[in-house]
């Protein structure tokens, strides 16, 4: 089964055809709404522009999807941009390129090789990285536990976030899935026992650099 990608950040993306200029936008969102928002966005900086192409897609095994051509010619800007989405895996994500006509009509082929190709720029420039499937806790110890917790996260690439320091250290840990015995059992051992972790909540985290096709 082939992991979910997102974006790490913003992306962008400029090229040129024709004296047709394609200005690529991508963005790590969580709704429709956030969509919604950047693409008004975008609008604002390029009032003058004709087109202002996207797609989106956001959820995991049930997707919730859309895309527009915005007065291109039908599936040549919108659809293609989503396909890159789909095809990649890509889940929370925002592509919108914003066209300013150059006065030479591309045809439908062109059209689409232009936004595919600037969708992809930008979705690159996104820095994807795939998201595993994870297991988080909130826990709370003493120092000499949690300096040898930390140690042993930076080792395996485990997560501490979300940490405050009191008389003990509270703070979020988060392992891969198929790490989680082993973290079960270092918590035993460390504190002598006394930290039982309790049933985890399912997440997803970033995990390693994506490439686009």
């Amino acid at each position: 089964m082939s992991l979910n990608v997102t974006l790490s950040k913003s992306g962008d993306s400029r090229i040129e055809v024709k004296k047709s200029v394609f200005i690529g936008k991508s963005f790590h969102i969580s709704s429709p709404e956030e969509a919604t928002d950047y693409l008004a966005e975008e609008r604002k900086k390029y009032p003058d522009a004709r087109h202002l192409c996207y797609a989106w897609v956001i959820g995991g095994e049930v997707a919730r999807q859309k895309s527009s051509d915005d007065g291109e010619p039908q599936g040549t800007a919108g659809q293609p941009l989503l396909e890159l989405l789909t095809s990649n895996n890509f889940t929370d994500s925002l592509i919108c390129v914003t066209r300013y006509f150059g006065g030479t009509l591309l045809g439908k082929g062109g059209l689409k090789r232009a936004y595919t190709d600037s969708g992809r720029e930008a979705l690159s420039a996104g820095e994807p990285v795939t998201l595993i499937p994870a297991y988080k806790w909130r826990e709370t110890c003493s120092y000499p536990v949690f300096e040898m917790l930390s140690r042993k996260a930076g080792q395996s690439g485990w997560i501490l976030e979300n940490i405050d320091y009191g008389q003990e250290v509270s703070f979020d840990v988060i392992v891969p899935r198929e790490n989680e015995d082993e973290l079960r059992r270092l918590c035993l051992d460390l504190s002598g026992g006394a930290i039982v972790l309790p049933e985890p909540e399912s997440i997803l985290t970033r995990g390693d650099k994506a490439q686009i096709s």
